[in-house]
């Protein structure tokens, strides 16, 4: 049984609070807008290498910053991905129940990274058994568990005790307190942390009643059949004004339906507080853990139970070293081949073996082909001129010239 005692808006306190079984956690995103101006055809490779990003495709990166991306990006993964694992995914737990109370795991650790679990409690003796699959309810299997509790109740104050039950289990309440006080059955910790800050009043609560007794009258009883599994917290607040506090004697009794576990994989238990059981893991399976509390150092009665991850270290060296590793390689061979520059190659002349050897020229050799064109063709071949001495005789004197 989970106890707590508290004021309307001021707090509880007195006890453990409720069941912890799972944790919840508060996540702050950060939105990055990025505007930029459109690109056009053949761009589709661009993008903006600032600090928040290494780009592995940018135009005109070489391929030595490109596999230097691609190893930074390799590494924020790995070290991302190994913390997530050893902080959530198979975080240590703490489970709070009560005596008698018998109730699963709420996350059961991944058989993927973990090997065993390892169970232990510093103030409560329990069966801890591990089953295949989601445990089932016996409907032919109860077991009667009576409670008995004195208190006072202040003005706008409240106390609590809650239980894990199983559906169709029965509850009963014999409560008499000498003044009236309000009784509610909450189920579920969400419900419940809504009601005892005030957030909601009927819309929280599966039963509520007023009541009330007096030496000459017998103590009110109610019934509730849990419809859903879950926890339970029975609920006593007084909210009328009186100078004195309101005595309550209750008596609780439950009528508690059980898990079947007659094929459970393995079980161990605790002989004595403050010792560890160990359970472990086939590797073709869907472990669930069923806790069953036995007795408690506690005067209420309430257990805190430990459960940690026995990991198995070949997983975490395969995915989280040799996998990276093996990646990072594949992809820097395929950047070097796909990036690298190949060296360019020139056309050498093989004309001549002599590497300075001198070249005919341009009018040379236009003109031999010419000569040899015409001569061997013969249409439209041209005679050289004649000499000027040979066509005419000689040239007049000056005296001729003049008189002519």
């Amino acid at each position: 049984m989970v106890h707590g005692t508290g004021s309307f808006g001021g707090g509880g306190g007195g006890g453990g609070g409720g069941f912890s079984g799972s944790v919840g956690f508060s996540t702050t995103i950060f939105a990055h807008n990025h505007y930029s101006r459109s690109r056009g055809h053949g761009d589709s490779e661009e993008c903006d290498c600032s600090w928040i990003c290494v780009c592995l495709f940018c135009r005109g990166q070489s391929f030595k910053v490109r596999i230097f991306g691609l190893w930074v990006w390799l590494v924020a993964i790995v070290i991302t991905s190994s913390l997530i694992t050893l902080f959530h995914v198979n975080k240590s737990q703490t489970v709070e129940a009560t005596v008698t109370d018998m109730r699963k795991v709420p996350m059961s650790p991944s058989k993927t990274f973990c090997k065993a679990v390892s169970l232990s409690s510093s103030r409560s003796s329990f069966t801890a058994f591990l089953v295949d699959g989601d445990p089932i309810t016996d409907s032919q299997d109860s077991r009667t568990d009576i409670f008995t509790k004195k208190t006072a109740i202040a003005y706008n104050n409240y106390e609590y005790w809650g239980f894990y039950l199983l559906k169709n289990s029965l509850i009963e309440i014999s409560a008499c307190p000498d003044t009236s006080l309000d009784f509610a059955i909450v189920r579920g910790k969400e419900d419940f942390e809504n009601f005892k800050n005030g957030e909601c009043t009927y819309s929280c609560t599966v039963f509520r009643k007023t009541t009330y007794c007096n030496r000459h009258s017998e103590p009110e009883k109610y019934h509730y059949k849990v419809t859903q599994e879950d926890e339970h917290y029975l609920f006593f607040s007084n909210r009328f004004i009186l100078p004195f506090p309101t005595n309550l004697e209750v008596n609780i009794t439950l009528v508690r339906y059980l898990y079947d576990l007659n094929s459970y994989v393995s079980k161990c238990s605790n002989s004595q507080p403050f010792s560890k059981c160990t359970l472990e893991f086939p590797l073709h399976s869907h472990p669930s853990i069923v806790l069953n509390v036995t007795s408690s150092s506690d005067l209420e009665g309430d257990a805190e139970i430990e459960v940690m991850c026995v990991s198995r270290k070949w997983v975490y060296v395969m995915i989280f070293f040799i996998l990276p590793l093996v990646l990072g390689g594949l992809g820097t061979i395929l950047i070097i081949r796909k990036y690298r520059k190949k060296p360019e190659h020139t056309a050498t002349s093989t004309a001549s073996s002599s590497p300075f050897s001198t070249l005919p020229s341009i009018q040379e050799d236009r003109g031999t082909t010419e000569s040899r064109t015409r001569t061997s063709s013969g249409y439209g071949a041209v005679t050289s001129l004649p000499k000027y001495e040979t066509a005419t005789e000689n040239p007049p004197s000056y005296e001729d010239a003049m008189k002519k």
